[in-house]
C-alpha cells in the first residue's frame, strides 16, 4: 500500500473518530467556550461527507486537501424553526463578506426526515449556506443543543470559543461575528454580551426516525457498504436500523466497526514510528 493510500485511510479513520479518540459524554447544557469541540463526520444534501477535523483541530485530518486551520461556525437548525429562518440570511451575508477567508460555516439540520425534507426547503428558501444532516441528533447532543438555533464558533485549534442559543432580532449578527472572529484571531477571550442567549428560539423536537423491519438476509456485503454502515453508526444512526436495511445482524455491523477501529489504530501506530 502506498503512502498516499495509507494517508487517505488514516484520515478517514480519524474523521470517524476511530483512531483511539476519547468521546465526550453528551453535555447537560449548551457546550461552553474553552471545551474542545466534539469532532464529527456528517453527510451533505448530496450524500458527500464533511468532517470538522478537515478544517480545525490540533492536527488536520486531510492536510493534502486542506492545510489551513479555519475558524469554523456551526449553526444547528431545523425546517420547523422560525427563528432559524431569520438567522440563515445573516449567516449567508457574513460568509459572502468573508469569501476567500479561512472561515468555514456549517448549518447542521436536525430534521429527522433528512434530505427528503431539507433539500426542497433549502431550495425554496434559496439558502446558499452549506447544510449538513444530523437526523439522529448525535452531533447536536454532543454539543448540548436543546433549543434552536444554537450557534458555535470554533477556533482553528478545535476549541469552542463562543456559543449561544436563540436569535436576537435587535443584534446585527454579521457585526457580532466579525467581533468574535477578530477576538479569536488576536488571542483574546470572546466576551459575552448582555442579552445573548435570550433571543427567540424553539425547543428541539424529541423524535427519531423509526427503525424499519428487517429485509431478506443479504448474501454478500461489499467493502464499500461496510464502510458506509460504519460511518452511519458513527454519526448516531441506530445500529438496529442499519442492520435491518442491510439484511444483516446487529453483531455483524458492530463487528465491522471493531475491525475498522482495530485497523485504524494499527495504521496510527505504524505512522507514529
Amino acid at each position: 500500500m502506498n503512502a498516499r493510500c495509507s494517508s487517505v485511510l488514516l484520515a478517514a479513520a480519524v474523521c470517524l473518530g476511530l483512531a483511539g479518540t476519547v468521546r465526550a459524554e453528551d453535555p447537560a447544557e449548551l457546550l461552553q467556550p474553552g471545551v474542545e469541540a466534539p469532532t464529527f463526520s456528517l453527510p451533505t444534501l448530496t450524500g458527500q461527507r464533511e468532517a470538522l477535523s478537515v478544517y480545525c483541530g490540533k492536527q488536520l485530518s486531510k492536510p493534502y486537501a486542506n492545510s489551513i486551520h479555519h475558524i469554523v461556525i456551526l449553526s444547528f437548525w431545523a425546517t420547523y424553526c422560525k427563528p432559524c429562518q431569520k438567522e440563515m440570511p445573516e449567516l449567508s451575508a457574513f460568509m459572502k463578506k468573508h469569501a476567500g477567508d479561512s472561515i468555514k460555516l456549517y448549518c447542521v439540520s436536525i430534521d429527522k426526515e433528512g434530505a427528503s425534507i431539507v433539500a426542497p426547503f433549502v431550495k425554496e428558501k434559496k439558502y446558499d449556506t452549506e447544510v449538513l444532516l444530523d437526523p439522529y441528533k448525535a452531533v447536536a447532543r454532543k454539543y448540548g443543543v436543546k433549543t434552536l438555533p444554537s450557534l458555535f464558533v470554533i477556533g482553528g485549534d478545535g476549541v469552542v470559543r463562543y456559543s449561544t442559543s436563540g436569535f436576537e432580532e435587535n443584534t446585527n449578527l454579521v457585526a457580532r461575528l466579525d467581533e468574535i472572529v477578530a477576538s479569536i484571531r488576536s488571542g483574546k477571550v470572546v466576551s459575552q454580551k448582555g442579552g445573548e442567549g435570550k433571543g427567540a428560539s424553539v425547543a428541539v423536537k424529541d423524535d427519531n426516525p423509526e427503525v424499519p423491519e428487517a429485509k431478506a438476509v443479504a448474501t454478500s456485503i461489499t467493502a464499500k457498504e461496510k464502510w458506509n454502515a460504519v460511518a452511519r453508526k458513527e454519526t448516531g444512526e441506530p445500529v438496529e436500523r442499519i442492520a435491518a436495511e442491510m439484511g444483516v445482524t446487529v453483531n455483524e455491523v458492530n463487528g465491522w466497526y471493531g475491525e475498522l477501529k482495530k485497523a485504524a489504530i494499527g495504521m496510527w501506530g505504524g505512522a507514529a514510528k
